[in-house]
């Protein structure tokens, strides 16, 4: 997994507390699941480029993608729910998911 080297950011109404693995959505916090958190750190980490469902498989699980697997798209769609980011993390069909 990428290791982020900064202590927090601020992310639309969201701030995300890297050390701390904390996100709070205008104020309030956001429970998110450590496998939830490691899927955000991972599209943050590769902001604006497509990442494939294996390469998320592989950076926020810790292993390699062995077929078709619906877990990544189950966690994207908990985690645009949770940060209210359905808009920003987009599905590129066929392909796999970005953060914008």
């Amino acid at each position: 997994m990428i290791q982020t080297v900064y202590d927090a950011t601020r992310y639309k109404d969201l701030r995300i507390d890297w050390q701390a693995r904390r996100v709070t959505r205008s104020g309030r916090t956001v429970a998110l699941t450590p496998r939830e958190f490691a899927l955000l750190q991972a599209l943050y980490d590769h902001r604006g480029h497509i990442m494939s469902r294996s390469d998320l498989l592989s950076t926020a699980w810790g292993y390699p993608c062995s077929g078709v697997t619906r877990t990544v798209d189950v966690h994207i769609q908990r985690l645009r729910r949770k940060l209210g980011l359905e808009q920003e993390i987009q599905t590129v069909y066929r392909v796999g998911y970005k953060l914008h």
